[in-house]
Parts: structure tokens; sequence; C-alpha cells
């Protein structure tokens, strides 16, 4: 019973928008930082596609959104 009363509790919590805005961007800060850095150091994905204007944006910011996906290839890849 102490895992199901540990969930309820948690369950219980009222926030308030601003609360979970704040929890929203905490969580997504450091991923974002890390889909940076990761894309900054496999650049040359980006630029293999010959992506010019909007679609080199595009190349880059889905590389930082997907970057878990990007480093399970690479990693399966070799």
């Amino acid at each position: 019973m102490g895992v199901l009363s540990a969930v309820r509790k948690v369950l219980s919590f009222e926030m308030t928008i601003a609360e979970w805005i704040g929890t929203a961007v905490m969580l997504a800060v450091p991923y974002l930082v890390v889909g940076v850095v990761w894309t900054a150091f496999h650049l040359d994905y980006i630029n293999t596609i010959n992506a010019e204007g909007v679609n080199r944006l595009i190349a880059l910011l889905g590389s930082v959104a997907t970057w878990p996906v990007l480093l399970f290839s690479t990693v399966c890849m070799t």
C-alpha cells in the first residue's frame, strides 16, 4: 500500500497555471540546452542535407528537439 498512497499523495497536489508553466520551463530548459549542445557538435548532418534558408532553420530546430533519437541512432549505427 505504500506505493499507492504515495501516488495518491502526488496526484492530490493542486497547482496554479503559473506553477504548471514554471514546472514546464524548468523541465524544458535542460532538455533544450542538451539539444543545442548536441546540434553544435553534430553540424555535419545539417551540412550534408544541403538545406538553405527556412529549411536549414527547420533542420536545426528539429535536431535540437529530437536529440535523444539522434543520439540513439548514432550509438546504434557505430
